[in-house]
């Protein structure tokens, strides 16, 4: 089962995830931060970076500070998914599995072209 960072400002919502993605079957891992506003760069670069090279990886934000045209903007960016707080946890556990099947069509697809 693929393993998910999460980077969250809120302790007890860092870990209302970590539980609801956990009883999916996925393990996870925390990141303190503090949501799209990060100390020396935005969640919007963040993602940008994660996305980047061989092992780039898909990105889904959550955000309390997400405005109509920054979710928009996020999505231009080629975040997987992007919503505002607060949210059904179902949301979350759909946008993860969609997020994590388009990452593997990817792969597959580089790995065909490289070949």
């Amino acid at each position: 089962m693929p393993h998910i960072l999460i980077v969250e400002d809120e302790p007890s919502m860092s870990w209302a995830l970590a539980e609801g993605l956990s009883e999916d079957g996925f393990t996870t891992d925390t990141f303190p931060t503090a949501d799209m506003q990060l100390p020396g760069m935005s969640g919007l670069d963040l993602a940008r970076k994660l996305q980047r090279g061989p092992h780039a990886q898909p990105v889904i934000i959550v955000t309390a500070y997400g405005t109509p045209e920054t979710l928009r903007e996020l999505r231009r960016a080629g975040v997987a998914d992007c919503f505002p707080k607060p949210f059904p946890i179902d949301m979350l556990r759909r946008s993860v599995r969609r997020a994590l099947e388009s990452g593997a069509e990817l792969k597959r697809g580089r790995k065909r072209g490289a070949a």
